[in-house]
């Protein structure tokens, strides 16, 4: 045995390309002694066993750290029994001795070794060696987690084996395709495996963990599948597998890497294949890496943007606002609290600023009674004063900018013009309320409003800002939504403009059913248009953007 490991040796510093192992148990040390001898740049592979802790006991935490310093690839199998050395696919050592204390030294083992230098056998060994590794599995150097148990078939808990944070994107390499993964939640239980306690080598551990079925780890995390990536986009299929294919016990995990194949996932869209206007909305979480959002899905599918306050809804539809590309789309911002005026980063030729002044808009009859009932006035349509005044209210008032009365006289003039007797009694006491409570510009300045509107809506600029924070009445702020709104679908549809409409706040025009302030059981004029768009805007190339808490 001793002559065979000094022939070994002699041919291990002429080596020129490779060395292949398999040995179901090495020890550090005399792989060590061995690999020592090799020169630099050698490819070494080595096929080691993994099927019960005995296995990880014999060959110890050393073994690993020795492949790695030596630059080795390494690999897993469960039925390994073979033992071999190949160097340069030129020699090879083929026998019963493992590469261990008592399999090489005089005082050990009775073994027995061949050398082999017939140039077919050898081809026949290496061709074996790779049928061997074709049958296990490689331990990726990079590893910072291992699955040690399944919650689901796209959920396992893991053992970490560096320290990483909530939500950071790690990879599962399979045989033909990579699983895409989150790691959504970090905790710890306590140590009772003394041997995990000491253990520095990730690759040890991960062996290690594939010949365990039971036993508690230290840091351990939840890791969820987000995708499953094919190795290349197909012809007729996007980039993305299904169904998903299961995790398995043992499986390694990985960070996902700053790299093309990164770049390609982040800008395709749900079904895998590549966005049409990828537009860039952020970094991911702990890399340097853009992510994108398709404004062609948004326009045709519409979006949500959702989260507390704080959490930075609004940050976000800014950052896809100043990287839209100029002259694909018009975008018209509803902004409640002044959050896009100064915030948004465009050129200033891009972007028109709209300033509503405090007004009242009503759209109709009902919300002049909607009115009247607030300051304590009923007018119920049962004497004639009453229905001739709403009949002529409801001739002069229609939900639409073109067709209101308001385009061409003030509130006062409107309310005033079929006012008679005691209904105008009434109307000039709401009047002085109003003007008390808004300002005397509330009863005339609707002509001006709609001016406004249809300037910014006939604008050259790409982004226009609604800035609603001066409108105090809540149903008037709800009316301008609607009216414009409406009129952004109606040239959609006539001039066939590709419209963006980003409605912040948005649970404050198209409320849940009995939500607080804002009036859900009638429905508001906003709230319709919002339903329409919502239902018919792709037809007519109208996206949503709708955020909200």
């Amino acid at each position: 045995m001793e002559g065979l490991l000094d022939q070994l040796r002699d041919r291990l510093k002429k080596a020129k390309s490779s060395l292949r192992i398999a040995s179901p148990w090495i020890e550090g040390e005399v792989l060590e002694k061995l690999l020592s001898y090799t020169p630099k740049g050698i490819k070494i592979e080595a096929l080691i066993r993994a099927y019960e802790p005995k296995d990880l006991e014999i060959t110890d935490e050393y073994t690993f750290k020795v492949l790695r310093r030596f630059g080795a690839d390494i690999y897993l199998s469960h039925k390994i029994h073979a033992k071999m050395l190949i160097v340069d696919g030129e020699i090879a050592l083929v026998g019963s001795a493992n590469l261990t204390r008592r399999g090489t030294q005089e005082d050990g083992n009775l073994e027995a070794v061949v050398l082999v230098e017939d140039k077919e056998k050898v081809r026949e060994l290496v061709s074996l060696f790779e049928g061997f590794k074709g049958l296990s599995f490689r331990l990726p150097a990079d590893a910072v987690a291992v699955a040690v148990s399944l919650e689901s078939a796209t959920s396992a808990t893991v053992l970490l084996l560096e320290e990483l944070k909530e939500q950071t994107l790690l990879k599962a390499e399979l045989e033909d395709s990579t699983l895409l993964c989150k790691l959504v939640r970090i905790f710890t239980t306590p140590l009772d495996l003394p041997k995990l306690r000491y253990a520095e080598s990730k690759d040890w551990l991960i062996a290690y963990v594939n010949t365990l079925t039971t036993g508690k780890m230290f840091k351990l995390g939840r890791v969820n599948v987000v995708l499953e990536l094919s190795q290349e986009e197909r012809e007729g299929k996007g980039l993305f597998s299904t169904p998903l294919k299961t995790i398995k016990i043992g499986q390694p995990f990985s960070l996902v890497g700053e790299d093309n194949q990164l770049d390609r996932v982040i800008k395709s869209n749900s079904t895998g294949y590549s966005m049409d206007t990828p537009v860039r909305v952020g970094r991911l979480l702990g890399t340097n890496t853009p992510v994108y959002v398709d404004l062609v899905k948004v326009s045709s599918m519409h979006m949500a943007v959702l989260g507390t306050t704080g959490s930075g809804k609004t940050t976000f539809v800014r950052r896809f606002l100043e990287n839209l590309p100029p002259n694909t789309t018009k975008v018209f911002v509803f902004d409640l609290f002044d959050e896009y005026g100064e915030g948004l980063q465009v050129n200033k030729e891009r972007l028109l600023k709209v300033e509503l002044p405090d007004t009242l808009l009503l759209a109709n009859a009902e919300d002049v009674k909607d009115l009247l009932r607030d300051y304590g006035f009923v007018l119920q349509e049962k004497s004639m004063q009453e229905r001739d005044f709403f009949a002529g209210i409801r001739r002069l008032l229609k939900p639409d900018i073109n067709l209101s009365a308001l385009k061409l006289m003030g509130l006062g003039e409107v309310l005033l013009r079929h006012a008679k007797g005691e209904v105008k009694s009434h109307i000039e006491e709401l009047m002085a309320l109003l003007v008390r409570d808004y300002g005397e510009e509330v009863l005339t300045n609707q002509p001006l409003v709609i001016d406004l509107f249809e300037k910014a809506l006939n604008s050259k600029e790409d982004i226009v800002v609604f800035n609603l924070k001066n409108i105090t009445n809540l149903n008037a702020r709800l009316n301008a939504v609607g009216l414009l709104l409406k009129e952004v679908l109606h040239l959609s549809k006539e001039k066939r403009q590709k419209s963006l409409v980003v409605l912040e706040e948005a649970h404050n025009f198209v409320p849940e059913k009995g939500a607080v302030d804002v009036p859900a059981g009638r429905e508001n004029l906003a709230t319709i248009i919002t339903r329409r768009i919502a239902l018919e805007g792709r037809k007519f190339g109208v996206g949503l953007i709708a955020v909200s808490q």
